[in-house]
């Protein structure tokens, strides 16, 4: 007699963590996460969602102790935990609004940029989501800053709207590519979340954009000699975008993903994406983390922190995982 096989086992989903909390900006970043990645259209979601709130420690939020302090605390903590409950009941009625469910809400107490590393850690998280405040680089020094992940669109001029559309146009994701481990980590990262074969109606149309830097920029100097020199330049930075975009190809291709724009732009990697964005209208920028210490970036310039600040849409920073011993 024939026995009929088990069922096979759901696969466990990937982990989003939402950091949130009482700004405008935290709000939007929310709704952006699901408008994009929680829609109507596609019920079976990509992730499970967890949403975080941070809720400063009573000391911290008040900032001194000595004779008093332990009087005004408990009315600090009691302020603090009312602002939690808010924070989780709007969170709560965004979800609702955007019939997203299965969502989980959580407060932890402690400084924010800890809270939520932590969070990542507890729930074994692929992806990190929080608001970007926008802060100066005074500011920013003074104040910390959170991981730069998501930036709401500068406002732009509106056209009118035809009664009746031809159809939806997907949003762009543009994707940074060059020829480093880290940057490939980030494109296969988003293939394997974004477009996978399950998912066949893809959320995204995906440009690839590698910028190409100027033979004069890429030696670095000028004066008798250089004009021999930058044609052989020129030739080797053809050669490496070339490669570039042969690999994005391959990658792409490997993973079944069809329809993608490659494209090489000539300039500063960081003027170039940001260029992309608004040549493509693009919804979310995705760059890769070097991983650069603070003198290092200092000296040679961050990709992904400039276009956080820069870039006129969500900016999505993706960070390949450091190997555990």
């Amino acid at each position: 007699m024939a026995t009929t096989p088990p069922p096979p086992l759901p696969v466990e989903k990937p982990v989003m963590v939402v950091g949130i909390d009482d700004s405008e900006r935290s709000i939007y970043a929310l709704e952006w996460i699901l408008d994009h990645f929680f829609t109507p259209n596609a019920p079976n979601f990509l992730f499970n969602l967890f949403i975080v709130h941070a809720k400063p420690s009573p000391t911290s939020a008040i900032g001194f102790a000595g004779p008093g302090a332990a009087e005004v605390l408990p009315y600090v903590e009691a302020d603090l935990k009312k602002i939690a409950a808010r924070v989780i009941e709007k969170a709560k009625e965004i979800c609702l609004s955007k019939s997203v469910t299965g969502v989980v809400l959580e407060v932890m107490e402690g400084d924010a940029r800890n809270v939520l590393c932590e969070a990542v850690e507890k729930h074994h998280a692929s992806i990190l989501v929080v608001g970007n405040h926008g802060y100066g680089a005074i500011k920013r020094a003074f104040l910390g800053s959170r991981k730069k992940f998501l930036r709401p669109p500068s406002k732009m001029a509106t056209t009118a709207t035809p009664v009746t559309p031809l159809a939806v146009e997907k949003p762009v994701m543009v994707v940074g590519i060059d020829d480093s481990e880290q940057s490939i980590y980030a494109l296969e990262w988003i293939l394997d979340h974004f477009f996978t074969p399950n998912a066949p109606n893809f959320l995204f149309n995906l440009f690839i954009v590698h910028a190409k830097p100027s033979p004069t920029s890429a030696i670095g100097l000028a004066g008798p000699g250089a004009a021999d020199v930058l044609p052989y330049v020129e030739a080797d930075l053809k050669k490496i975008a070339a490669r570039v975009i042969e690999k994005a190809k391959e990658i792409c291709f490997s993973k079944s993903v069809t329809g993608v724009v490659l494209e090489v732009m000539e300039g500063d990697a960081r003027n170039v994406l940001c260029e992309a964005v608004e040549k493509h209208h693009a919804s979310i920028l995705v760059v890769g983390s070097h991983g650069y210490g603070a003198i290092k970036r200092a000296v040679l310039g961050s990709v992904s922190d400039y276009c956080a600040h820069h870039a006129h849409c969500s900016v999505m920073i993706v960070k390949k995982p450091r190997i555990k011993h």
